[in-house]
């Protein structure tokens, strides 16, 4: 699941997901408080989450999730640089991982990030507790 409320991001991060055979983007919203409903139904086994959002931001998302429904989360976001305060309140509530957009528009850059966020997808999915070994 992806949640960004930036639309060329999300499209971004669509794309980039849609190239790994063993990942299934199953929804993409732009809306914290529209993802939660679907979460109630649902589960995901991986959350993509930007943190800046303007109806929910990322850490009240994070701060709303019981920890019954707890799902790996990956935060794609600015604020990975330099392992932010934000990024450090986002682990605190349950993100697994952080991981900073592309800054440059280079093929270099590009596959750096497309290779980081495939191997925190699948580090992050062997805790999911659809996969995970461990009764929940």
């Amino acid at each position: 699941m992806i949640i960004n409320d930036s639309r060329s991001m999300k499209l971004f991060l669509e794309d980039v997901l849609k190239q790994f055979d063993d990942c299934e983007i199953t929804h993409s919203y732009s809306d914290g408080n529209i993802a939660l409903n679907y979460i109630k139904f649902q589960k995901p086994d991986v959350i993509i989450l930007d943190l800046e959002m303007p109806v929910m931001d990322g850490l009240t998302f994070l701060e709303t999730l019981s920890v019954s429904e707890r799902i790996p989360t990956i935060i794609v976001s600015k604020y990975a640089k330099n392992d932010s305060d934000m990024i450090h309140d986002a682990m605190n509530l349950g993100a697994l991982d952080s991981l900073e957009p592309p800054q440059n528009n280079t093929a270099e850059e590009f596959e750096k990030f497309n290779n980081l966020l495939h191997h925190k997808i699948v580090k992050a999915s062997l805790v999911s507790k659809r996969f995970s070994l461990i009764k929940h």
